[in-house]
């Protein structure tokens, strides 16, 4: 197949979130088929993760050229103005959208797109998230399919029922129902609704009765991030993700206030060490009043961090979608004490593979049960690894994903 892919972010390195769910899905798609990549670029992340925007594009294009055989990078114009999200914020306030809905829409991005399509003949369009879905008239007669990384419209309305601002609250609800409606009006413009889990593809369908969603499971690079049997540190705690993202933030704030005091009465010499990039100001004055945490802001490397420290912790209370971070933890064979909402679209048994705790005294049982434990710890840290293996390897995930994009185009793939 000849497929040109549309993504609201430069899907490399392959080491956060819905990056390593892009790159890894790309580079199965680029096994057996044609792509052409067009990326709109965020450059906050390309800033974090390299020494310069320029670098970072450089390296990122260099990278991408082996799995695909056109890369196009395209600017955020609305963005990249003074108070750029503000505005587009305030845009979409004001004209009955949404900012997720519009950001990412403009004339340059229409001409790109467009002059794309014009120069090659496509089996398939493949959209990365619901901000792109305005580029679809563009091309409506080739077949297209929509990812969603989350669905954005439940997310930002659970975003909403946990804001403490009023005002704040009622952008969020707005901003949900908007999406929700983004999500209703253009569902049938897509062949296929590409879900994390069964429990997104049910939230869409919900909003979208008798939408065609199928899943397609996050997954990890089970050869990437897998133990090397270094030593533990004792009674080690360890949290990696990106620290601008606000269920993140919130996770870590919920356990420094309400989790760690306690703990650390109970077992003083207790460690944790928080890994990710961006962290806020409030989180490392945060971490310096309580004790006994490093906040390490971005790290090229999380593997050695996550491998030395005793219990992966993931107190996520918000968001949506499946937590990459869970897995990267589970095929690092560790014990991960989560809580219910973190382990959402990941097939867990509680108590086998992973532990969960609900509020902060659920949390320090179960962390001080698992540092108490060397056995169990263990066990439930090698049921994790198991777990990743036989379903998330993104291998495996890779192929069925390929194969769903094949059956859209109506075409099959070449022998493997």
């Amino acid at each position: 197949m000849k497929v040109l892919w549309l993504a609201h972010a430069i899907p490399y390195p392959p080491r956060a979130g819905f990056l390593a769910r892009s790159y890894n899905l790309l580079r199965e798609l680029g096994r057996t088929h044609r792509i052409d990549l067009v990326a709109f670029v965020q450059e906050p992340w390309v800033t974090t993760l390299f020494p310069s925007l320029a670098e970072g594009l450089q390296q990122s294009h260099q990278a991408l050229r082996q799995l695909c055989s056109s890369v196009t990078f395209l600017p955020i114009d609305k963005v990249k103005r003074p108070c750029g999200k503000h505005l587009t914020g305030l845009q979409a306030l004001l004209s009955g959208g949404s900012y997720s809905g519009s950001w990412l829409v403009s004339s340059r991005g229409r001409r790109a797109i467009g002059a794309q399509l014009s120069s090659a003949s496509y089996d398939l369009i493949h959209f990365d998230t619901i901000g792109l879905a305005p580029y679809r008239e563009l091309a409506d007669s080739v077949p297209a399919t929509l990812t969603h990384h989350n669905v954005e419209s439940h997310m930002m309305l659970r975003r909403a029922g946990s804001a403490s601002n009023a005002i704040t609250r009622a952008y969020f609800r707005h901003e949900g129902r908007k999406l929700r409606d983004l999500e209703r009006r253009t569902a049938s413009r897509f062949a296929a609704h590409i879900t994390c889990s069964e429990l997104d593809s049910a939230r869409l369908q919900e909003i979208v009765p008798g939408v065609n969603t199928v899943v397609v499971p996050n997954g990890v690079d089970t050869d990437f991030f897998s133990p090397a049997s270094a030593a533990e540190r004792p009674n080690s705690l360890v949290f990696v993700g990106t620290m601008n993202w606000y269920p993140n933030v919130d996770a870590m704030h919920f356990f420094l206030r309400e989790v760690w005091p306690a703990l650390k009465q109970q077992l003083p010499a207790a460690t944790l060490d928080i890994a990710g990039t961006n962290p806020p100001s409030s989180l490392g004055e945060l971490a310096r009043n309580v004790g006994g945490v490093t906040v390490h802001g971005y790290l090229p490397d999380v593997r050695p961090l996550i491998e030395s420290s005793a219990v992966f912790i993931c107190p996520i209370r918000d968001g949506g979608g499946t937590k990459l971070k869970i897995l990267d933890a589970f095929a690092m064979r560790k014990c991960v004490v989560a809580h219910p909402i973190a382990c959402e679209g990941i097939d867990v048994t509680p108590g086998r593979d992973v532990l969960l705790a609900s509020s902060a005294e659920e949390f320090v049982a179960q962390i001080r049960s698992a540092l108490a434990d060397d056995e169990r710890r263990r066990a439930v840290a090698a049921a994790a690894r198991d777990l990743v293996e036989k379903q998330y390897s993104f291998r495996s995930i890779g192929a069925h994903f390929v194969a769903v994009l094949e059956n859209v185009a109506g075409r099959s793939a070449p022998p493997r």
